[in-house]
């Protein structure tokens, strides 16, 4: 087996000289590239950067690996927080476990799509960069996640995942809507593939077992709903998309996707973009239906919020840096633009 700088070694070689990393401000297009061959993320959630230059020097807990998610979040100021916004630095979030199209590699880090992640920006996936050592090339954890039924994490914002069978010797803590390939369950225990390290522990009560996407449960509003209420309280984040952080997209996003119910990364492509949706008047609202806000009602490309609709005349949402994800009023002033249904 190739070591890990041999791999990297021998992609730099498959893609030739490195280009120039892409300028924060260029117009977004398509981006139709072939991957080059398939990683995994081989930390909790790893953060999506516009380029390499964007992390500044208090995000280095969010570099490396292991990522240490708490600890940034808790060292960022107001002023940090909304800098990720005001300077686009973060992209998305990949968590534990999932796949990415590798589409370039420069200094020590990759550029990569997140399928699952639908953007109009690349038929692949959401697009970022991230750093190299986030990322695993472990074959035999590809097969298995290609060929074996999945856990997901669907009960808490955070898990732990665990050395040991007898649940006593701690690998990591891991995100709601994690995805492992699982390779027995026994008991009160489940045994899932994990990229570089094997094999790790669940608790059985901590996940869902699924042999297939297609099999998870179709949702109720109340469903989407209850699972909101778990992630009440979690700070903003600009590309959050993990149990610890979301931002609005990223909320309403994983709310959906943890069901089974795949929609657009960005609010824009929520309301615009998949197709999927069907637009609900105002008066017609339920449970469960996404609303947005837009700085021209003509124009769906100025959407910058999404929530979700509960009932009664509140939503949920996570709504800006220094609010936490919280239950309100709902909105429907100016900016409204409208309001998409993606439950049948």
């Amino acid at each position: 087996m190739l070591s890990t700088l041999a791999k990297q070694v021998t992609l730099a070689l498959l893609l030739g000289a490195a280009n120039a990393l892409p300028s924060s401000n260029a117009t977004p297009k398509l981006d139709t590239r072939a991957p080059v061959q398939h990683g995994y993320i081989k930390v909790v959630a790893a953060t999506l950067w516009t380029d390499s230059s964007k992390p500044r020097a208090i995000d280095e807990p969010a570099l490396t690996d292991p990522v240490q998610l708490e600890k940034w979040l808790s060292s960022m100021s107001l002023t940090d927080f909304r800098d990720l916004t005001g300077n686009s630095r973060t992209q998305t979030q990949a968590l534990y476990g999932a796949r990415v199209e590798i589409l370039d590699h420069q200094s020590g880090w990759y550029e990569v799509a997140v399928p699952g992640q639908a953007t109009p920006k690349n038929k692949l996936g959401y697009p970022g960069w991230v750093p190299e050592s986030q990322v695993s090339f472990d074959n035999h954890y590809g097969k298995l996640q290609s060929s074996r039924p999945f856990a997901i994490i669907d009960k808490s914002a955070t898990v732990s995942l665990y050395r040991d069978p007898g649940l006593k010797s701690k690998l990591t803590d891991i995100s709601y809507d994690t995805r492992l390939p699982v390779i027995r369950e026994n008991g009160s225990v489940i045994e899932v593939a994990v990229p570089d390290s094997g094999s790790a522990f669940l608790a059985v009560h901590d996940a869902s077992v699924y042999k297939s996407a297609s099999e998870i449960p179709y949702p109720t509003s109340v469903d989407l709903i209850n699972t909101a209420k778990l992630f009440l309280g979690l700070p903003y984040l600009w590309g959050g998309m993990s149990g610890y952080a979301f931002d609005c997209s990223g909320f309403t996003h994983t709310l959906y996707h943890s069901h089974g119910i795949s929609i657009a990364r960005d609010a824009d492509a929520q309301a615009d973009f998949t197709g999927h949706g069907t637009r609900v008047e105002k008066a017609d609202l339920q449970p469960a239906d996404l609303i947005f806000y837009a700085s021209n009602l003509s124009d769906p490309s100025t959407i910058y919020h999404v929530a979700m609709y509960i009932g009664e005349g509140q939503m949920v949402e996570a709504y800006d840096a220094g609010t936490p994800v919280r239950i309100t009023e709902a909105r429907f002033g100016d900016e409204y633009w409208g309001a998409e249904r993606f439950l049948e």
